[in-house]
């Protein structure tokens, strides 16, 4: 593995020892996304300052707010990376009242919706940026009751902010969701996930589904692909990066088996699949930062900013998700 895919991986378990000193009980998933949002910031865990924040966060928002229960702890440590952990929640919250307007019930994912937009808009375009998100939700909403859920809110809000034209935006998105249906049962919202993501770049349609699917089945081959389920979205994410598909492949395969070895990713962790999400992760954040020349291209709708949050929003979907699903499972 070269040294900066090692030193990355390296940090990301050194913040998950820490993070679990003081929350042995946090799901494994969320504390592994927790550390990666360390990771990717650049900065060591303070627990006093997560101390700090927790008790920002329960004088600000009731018992059973969308901001306790499974958000807690990752908004937490988003305050606590913020320079006013106070103001940052007071503004997320603000925008959060803007997005639920139209819901009858919102839940988790228009909370995570609110710190996406939060972190990657000035103030002056929140109030904007959060009205065109629900309405684009709504019209997406429209089209496909079943299948769109609250957790494609924050890939919506990433292609308004992105400054794609609204109807632009799901039109594209529709034309990407036609063409994916064929590849998967009729009740997946997998391809919803893939279409919305793949909508952020400019490349033709037939290309962005033709690559998705080649380095899907390239992983697979290799024995290092996510199961074809939520997590495969992550693919999606590589459509702007130019670079050999059988090294990309490669170095997905050599963090897999690495953190394979790490606690908490095996079989009685967060699983091969979220495993191998994390691994993709992984070596795209690498691959965009060690070289300029492999950023995003130019040409594309969404601002290197936004693809930067776009791993963060797809992750945190796909593990806030599972625990979600996984909690309520076993309360049943």
């Amino acid at each position: 593995m070269k040294a900066s895919l090692q030193a990355r991986c390296e940090a990301q378990v050194r913040n998950e020892a820490e993070l679990r000193k003081g929350h042995m009980l946090e799901y494994e998933a969320i504390t592994k996304l927790g550390a990666m949002l360390y990771a990717n910031a650049g900065v060591e865990v303070d627990r006093d300052r997560l101390a700090e924040c927790k008790a920002i966060l329960k004088s600000k928002v009731g018992l059973f707010s969308n901001f306790r229960g499974h958000m807690q702890y990752l908004v937490q440590i988003k305050m606590a990376l913020a320079d006013d952990p106070e103001a940052y929640l007071d503004d997320v919250l603000e925008v959060y009242e803007l997005l639920k307007q139209d819901l009858m019930l919102a839940g988790e994912m228009v909370a995570m919706t609110a710190t996406t937009i939060r972190e990657n808009c000035p103030p002056e375009r929140r109030v904007a940026v959060a009205e065109t998100t629900r309405e684009a939700y709504a019209q997406v909403k429209a089209r496909h009751r079943i299948l769109t859920g609250e957790d494609d809110m924050a890939l919506i809000a990433l292609l308004v902010i992105s400054g794609l034209d609204t109807d632009e935006a799901v039109e594209r998105s529709e034309e990407i969701l036609a063409s994916l249906k064929g590849h998967f049962l009729p009740t997946s919202d997998v391809p919803q996930s893939v279409a919305l993501v793949l909508a952020l770049s400019d490349k033709p349609t037939e290309r962005k589904i033709h690559d998705f699917f080649a380095l899907y089945d390239a992983c697979k081959a290799a024995g290092h692909a996510t199961g074809k389920d939520k997590a495969m979205t992550i693919y999606a994410t590589y459509a702007d990066l130019e670079a050999d598909r059988a090294e990309v492949v490669a170095e997905i395969g050599e963090v897999d088996t690495w953190l394979k070895g790490q606690k908490g990713y095996g079989a009685l962790g967060v699983g091969s699949s979220v495993r191998r999400l994390f691994a993709a992760t992984f070596v795209l954040e690498d691959r965009k930062q060690s070289s300029a020349a492999q950023h995003a291209s130019a040409s594309s709708a969404v601002a290197q900013a936004v693809v930067e949050e776009l791993l963060l929003v797809l992750i945190s979907i796909i593990v806030t998700t599972a625990v979600i699903n996984a909690s309520t499972s076993s309360n049943h």
